[in-house]
């Protein structure tokens, strides 16, 4: 069976980029010596996606994969800068009293860093054990884990999210991300965390690779996953003495519309009171131009029923008709006929230099410019 990538889920190739062999099984097992005899090292295989640059972890995850196990305790310079890094995100987003949850929250360590800070703060963590600490502790945890991107985190939608060191554990990466935004308010924000595999590189930390760990992220390949999975990455950063990269991200926004329906609206107006006064005036109308701008502004402004024929100097072009508003094509020429006497001009950036040829090869033809921001 073709092994496909966790990123991307494109077909991974045959070849490993790297291979290590009797390595630890998992950072969390340690075997007693009742177990030694039966205790063995793992080959771990990376593979690195030609597609979207992913290196991974072959093999299945460690069983507690969905679990957030952290040292019992935080550092005091960790606590210094996490605190820091917190206060600077919520003043900079104004998540001041608004919802944030932490994605893989463990016992709720990094929790109180982040209420300091001000926000409203919920944790979402598998481990049972590790949910009910953290409520002791005080804090509001949720027991779950994000499946697939249909899974419903209470009291959602949240303004903010973060997820420290969770996602190269995660085998399908693509499935939480998407569950995550698909738990967030319109314009929320979030920070991401990974190990910085740009660093390992730099640094060739051999000893940094771990079953545990399945998604190795450089700068690129995690703005890239992000990208493709509901966010834009308004940053991103190596923090942590280059360990960590850390990313900010927004939920990607819909790209508004409005501009074009005003525009189109402000010119169907404007275009239909320049035809109605040139039938008040007795002028037959023409237009100048087949390109697909023009077809479109034919249909779309209703102006079919006032046009005459549109010009166009292409000669496959002619005799023949618009699209969907059937008016008849001709060529220039057809102006020294006398049955129009005005052309409104739609070539769009070629508009200047046909109202020249009008100019000089039929000025006795009144002309207007049909552009963006109306006839001129």
């Amino acid at each position: 069976m073709k092994e496909k990538c966790r990123g991307c889920g494109q077909i991974l190739p045959v070849q490993n980029l790297l291979q290590y062999r009797n390595m630890p099984k998992s950072a969390q097992f340690f075997p007693t010596e009742g177990e030694l005899a039966t205790e063995h090292g793992i080959d771990i295989l990376l593979k690195q996606c030609p597609y979207c640059g992913l290196i991974q972890a072959m093999g299945e995850p460690v069983s507690y994969y969905r679990d957030v196990i952290r040292a019992t305790s935080v550092s005091g310079e960790m606590r210094e800068f996490r605190e820091e890094q917190y206060k600077n995100w919520v003043e900079e987003f104004q998540l001041t009293g608004k919802k944030i949850i932490e994605i893989g929250c463990g016992k709720g360590e990094y929790m109180s860093f982040m209420e300091k800070a001000g926000g409203i703060v919920y944790g979402l963590e598998h481990l049972q054990e590790s949910v009910e600490k953290g409520k002791q502790g005080g804090h509001i945890i949720f027991q779950g884990f994000i499946e697939n991107e249909d899974y419903e985190i209470p009291m959602a939608p949240y303004d903010g999210f973060y997820i420290m060191n969770f996602l190269e554990h995660i085998p399908d990466p693509n499935e939480l991300l998407r569950g995550i935004a698909n738990n967030l308010s319109e314009k929320a924000v979030g920070i991401v965390e990974v190990p910085n595999f740009d660093m390992m590189l730099k640094c060739s930390l051999y000893s940094e690779f771990i079953q545990d760990h399945l998604n190795y992220f450089t700068e690129d390949t995690l703005r890239n996953l992000l990208e493709r999975n509901g966010f834009q990455v308004l940053k991103c950063k190596s923090i942590w003495h280059h360990y960590i990269l850390s990313a900010v991200v927004q939920k990607r926004l819909f790209t508004s519309t409005e501009g074009f329906k005003k525009k189109h609206e402000q010119l169907r107006r404007e275009v239909k009171e320049f035809l109605d006064e040139q039938k008040r005036k007795g002028n037959r109308v023409a237009s100048w131009g087949a390109g697909h701008q023009a077809l479109a502004n034919l249909s779309l402004l209703d102006m079919g029923a006032d046009i005459e024929y549109v010009i166009d100097s292409a000669d496959f072009k002619q005799n023949k008709f618009t699209p969907a508003t059937h008016i008849p094509i001709v060529a220039p020429e057809r102006l020294l006929s006398g049955e129009v006497q005005m052309v409104i001009i739609m070539v769009a950036g070629y508009s200047q230099e046909v109202k020249r040829i009008m100019d000089k090869k039929y000025p006795k033809i009144d002309k207007v410019i049909l552009t963006e921001e109306g006839i001129k």
